[in-house]
């Protein structure tokens, strides 16, 4: 299969603060950037923001680059146009709309996981010591620590309440919190090796964790008892993501809720993608390549998988064709660390958000003909991170009256949450 190489260009993290100084004084601000693609020399220079007055009195934000190749547009406070003749056509750049900073959370371990409440009100983080915080998104205040896990925090989720959490470490315990007082009514134990991802089935009857044992386990938290577990891989799981497909109307087990219809992508260390069918129990596809996979992502209206590798590719996956990935594209060697579906308020198959182990997170939009995959494209880079890993991703409705897609939330080392 073909891997087709994107060049891109990365800018210092923090250049809205730069342009922002800029603007309120006389002096001329500037931010670094770099010129890359794979296998030859890149490019490093600056883009120095000076300003101006119209005619009419408006001010305006001028970008030029210095000792690069660079063109530069300026779009608006947080965002900017960048492009290279002959490396990248112009993409869009946007810094953070908001930021939580996870105050109970170190630098260095870093945000390991988070989620956000479906109204937003509320965010979950958790880090490598054990204990999760609920904080607000709207000011970052504190509410409550979630105190009892004895093992890095590995995935964290907010059930449709937005008032419950699932968690989940490497002491190989699931836990269902109260975000409001931070007690603990559930604890789920069976997994032999470090659970390292989980999904909550419809309404939260049920959820589902997989972990470095190879076992995908299907739960009710009622009993705190395993329902079923899935023995998939001799290695280890890495991710999961579960979606609704068709839905019927068959009688369902005791204790076993809203699993018709539901299809679950499953990442393996051994190199597989699986689809399970989590109603029938039955493996439906099987999705092989060379490298480890780090990440899964499933649109399965449109009939595709993503696959994140631990060598930088991403793989694209027609469900009807599993033998040979449809398209593959990379743009290094960095390991790709998450993978997000977002949604986009036109007509199209969904946007691909790729996060990477050197802090890059960036949009991929499909261009399809039919149902083939002919190309496909970045269509925005997402700046905050430096060089650190993107540990989770998440996407929710946008606030921003007119948005093109869903808002994004990402998080890495730097303690912070950033929404974008």
């Amino acid at each position: 299969m073909v891997v087709n190489v994107f060049s891109y260009i990365s800018i210092q993290p923090d250049w809205t603060v730069d342009v922002s100084t800029a603007l309120e004084s006389t002096t001329p601000g500037k931010f670094w950037v770099s010129a890359y693609r794979l296998g030859e020399a890149s490019s490093h220079g600056y883009i120095q923001v000076t300003k101006s007055v119209s005619a009419d009195g408006t001010t305006l934000v001028n970008l030029s680059a210095v000792d690069a190749a660079i063109t530069a547009e300026y779009v608006g406070p947080r965002q900017l146009r960048l492009s290279s003749t002959g490396i990248m056509s112009p993409v869009l750049y946007t810094g953070p709309r908001s930021t939580v900073a996870c105050s109970q959370i170190v630098r260095g371990t870093g945000v390991r996981s988070f989620d956000v409440s479906r109204y937003g009100g509320l965010l979950v983080a958790g880090g490598d010591d054990g204990v999760l915080d609920v904080y607000g998104t709207q000011s970052s205040q504190h509410r409550v620590s979630l105190e009892g896990h004895i093992g890095d925090i590995t995935s964290c989720l907010f059930f449709p309440s937005g008032q419950v959490v699932l968690s989940a470490a490497t002491d190989l315990r699931l836990r269902v919190w109260s975000a409001s007082d931070g007690t603990n009514p559930v604890t789920l134990v069976g997994h032999t090796a470090a659970i390292t991802d989980t999904a909550i089935v419809g309404n939260g009857k049920n959820v589902l964790s997989a972990g470095k044992d190879g076992t995908l386990r299907l739960w009710h938290c009622g009993s705190a008892s395993v329902l079923y577990t899935f023995d998939l891989s001799k290695m280890a799981i890495n991710a999961i993501d579960l979606v609704s497909g068709e839905e019927s109307e068959e009688e369902l087990p005791v204790d076993e809720f809203e699993t018709a219809g539901k299809i679950v992508a499953v990442a393996c260390e051994d190199g597989r993608a699986l689809l399970v069918d989590l109603r029938s129990r039955e493996t439906i596809a099987v999705f092989t390549s060379e490298v480890p996979v780090r990440a899964v992502a499933y649109a399965i209206a449109d009939g595709l998988l993503f696959t994140g590798r631990s060598d930088g590719v991403v793989d694209v996956w027609t469900t009807d064709a599993p033998a040979t990935p449809a398209y593959a594209f990379k743009r290094n060697n960095s390991p790709i660390s998450a993978l997000r579906l977002v949604q986009r308020t036109e007509a199209g198959p969904p946007l691909l958000c790729v996060g990477t182990e050197d802090g890059q997170l960036y949009l991929v939009a499909l261009e399809m003909t039919g149902n083939k995959v002919a190309a496909a494209e970045v269509v925005e880079e997402l700046v905050a991170f430096d060089v650190d890993p993107i540990t989770q991703i998440r996407a929710a409705p946008s606030s921003t009256p007119g948005a093109s897609r869903q808002s994004i939330w990402a998080s890495g080392r730097t303690g912070k949450v950033y929404e974008f």
